[in-house]
């Protein structure tokens, strides 16, 4: 089911709820004004009135009721996606792992793997790791070897196509 199709039901309920609001606002609005300025513009039983006022205080208590319920309804749906993002961004990592398993990297190579990946220099990487920029370039170099590739560029191109591969297979 697409998001418009999910949507319509949430927007066919909100507007009534909204309309009854906005009529509730406006009749104790217009009451305000017209005891304000001692206004009478037409006169009505006060029985009328009263179950005017009533009818006005239900639909506010609606109102609040159902912006109640929409907020904790949101609030569902973004921890939901918050979990998806959590669960998708967990099997990139494992994915890359997988990756690296295949090319059988050590974890000192798994982590400079990482750190090239996101696009960190030998020297940043080496100041991470507190070696020197030397041992960087032995591990990238022995990174290359182990996963067939030859450069920084190809490495990122493998891991991006590989997950991409995982997503969708076709």
């Amino acid at each position: 089911m697409n998001a418009k199709k999910r949507e319509l039901p949430l927007i066919l309920t909100l507007v009534p709820l909204i309309l009854i609001q906005v009529a509730s606002a406006a009749y104790f609005s217009f009451k305000i004004l017209s005891d304000l300025f001692v206004w009478q513009p037409f006169i009505v039983p006060w029985e009328y009135v009263e179950i005017l006022e009533i009818l006005a205080s239900l639909g506010m208590c609606v109102g609040v009721i159902s912006s109640l319920m929409l907020l904790r309804k949101s609030a569902q749906r973004l921890r939901h996606a918050e979990q998806q993002i959590n669960a998708a961004a967990g099997e990139i990592h494992k994915q890359i792992l997988q990756q690296f398993d295949e090319w059988k990297l050590t974890p000192t190579e798994r982590d400079v793997a990482l750190m090239v990946i996101k696009g960190f220099s030998n020297n940043e990487i080496a100041t991470f790791r507190n070696t020197r920029e030397s041992t960087i370039k032995s591990h990238i170099t022995s990174i290359f070897r182990k996963s067939g590739l030859t450069n920084r560029q190809q490495l990122i191109t493998h891991v991006i196509d590989d997950l991409l591969n995982a997503v969708n297979p076709d």
